[in-house]
C-alpha cells in the first residue's frame, strides 16, 4: 500500500491500519509519504505530519518500521511491515 500526501488527513489512522493489516500478504508493506511540518501555516491548516507521530501511530497499529528515506525535500518517506510476533 502507498500513501502519499494523505496520511495527515486521515482519521482514526490507528484504528484504519490496524483493520488493513489483516488484508496484507505476508511481507507486504505500507509506504507512507507525507510532508514534515515546517512553516507558520502547517501548523495553522494541518496540512502537515511529523515522521515520529506517523512512526508511533504505525507501531500502535501493529507495524515495524524497515526503512526510512529522506530523499524528497520536505517530505518524509518511510516504509513498515507488520510487526512479528
Amino acid at each position: 500500500m502507498f500513501s502519499c500526501n494523505v496520511y495527515h488527513d486521515m482519521s482514526d489512522r490507528v484504528d484504519y491500519f490496524r483493520s488493513l493489516a489483516s488484508s496484507l500478504r505476508p511481507g507486504g508493506r505500507i509506504a507512507i509519504l507525507d510532508f514534515y511540518p515546517r512553516g507558520f501555516l502547517s501548523g495553522m491548516f494541518g496540512h502537515r505530519i511529523a515522521k515520529e507521530e506517523v512512526r508511533r501511530e504505525m507501531e500502535a497499529a501493529g507495524y515495524q518500521l524497515a526503512n526510512d528515506y529522506d530523499v524528497v525535500d520536505r517530505q518524509h518517506f518511510q516504509i513498515f511491515t507488520k510487526a512479528e510476533g
